[in-house]
């Protein structure tokens, strides 16, 4: 079982979608902690939710899309696109149906090859209930264990059928894009569904935990709202200017 640098689990949580009415509207705010890394690696992630829209931001740089860095990231899943935030007054604009195109372009370019032909999960092995529970931050949560393949190597998440919220565009962001740009053993579906989120994440190797995720708040009133709005000086760049920006990146 590989484990996950912080970056690569910042894009993870990005990752699902469900139908529900009655979605959270909110914000919720993570550390994520990496004491394996010589410096013991921290970040911070926070996820806002508002009607239609997610605006995810972290402490750390966020490579969202084959090597281009983003300060955050604004679903807007109303406007079926995302706003990568590049700087404090620009973002880069990019289409749901620009997406796969662009990614195959960069990830050629990069000598990266397709995920074709991915075996199905086999959930049965590898995933158990635990049946243990708890309360973290009022919510009930429930713990479920992913098998690694050695002896004491698995992840631990703990999920909540309390919090739902619309992913929307980033279940076909993932497949077309997270799947293809990191190789994990862990299937997206076990961290966000469309009936349960993650609040606490835990890897463990050898039976030491290696990586830990946890929510440190979770807030449905008093949010700042405004961050899944552009602001009107906000410059909005389009697909020809982002890959002038990936070509600048990569020198």
């Amino acid at each position: 079982m590989k484990i996950f640098s912080i970056p690569a689990l910042v894009i993870l949580l990005f990752f699902s979608f469900t139908t529900e009415r009655n979605l959270f509207e909110g914000e919720i705010n993570y550390l994520i902690h990496n004491p394996e890394s010589p410096s013991g690696e921290m970040a911070n992630l926070n996820l806002t939710f508002t009607n239609n829209r997610i605006f995810v931001d972290s402490n750390v740089s966020m490579n969202v899309i084959a090597g281009l860095s983003a300060r955050g990231v604004l679903v807007r899943n109303d406007l079926q696109d995302f706003i990568l935030i590049t700087d404090e007054k620009e973002g880069l604009k990019v289409a749901k149906n620009e997406l796969d195109g662009l990614v195959i372009l960069m990830n050629r370019m990069q000598g990266k090859t397709e995920n074709t032909g991915r075996k199905p999960f086999p959930w049965d092995e590898k995933v158990v209930e635990t049946g243990n529970s708890k309360q973290i931050h009022g919510y009930a949560s429930y713990e479920f264990r992913l098998k690694g393949d050695a002896e004491g190597e698995y992840i631990s998440v703990w999920l909540t059928d309390r919090i739902k919220v619309d992913w929307g565009v980033l279940l076909d962001a993932w497949y077309s894009t997270g799947a293809i740009q990191f190789d994990h053993e862990i299937p997206v579906e076990m961290v966000m569904n469309s009936n349960s989120f993650p609040l606490l994440i835990e890897v463990f190797r050898n039976d030491s935990k290696v990586m830990k995720a946890e929510a440190l708040s979770v807030n449905r009133s008093g949010f700042d709202r405004s961050k899944t709005s552009i602001p009107p000086d906000f410059k909005l760049l389009g697909l020809a200017d982002m890959m002038m920006n990936f070509f600048r990146q990569q020198r």
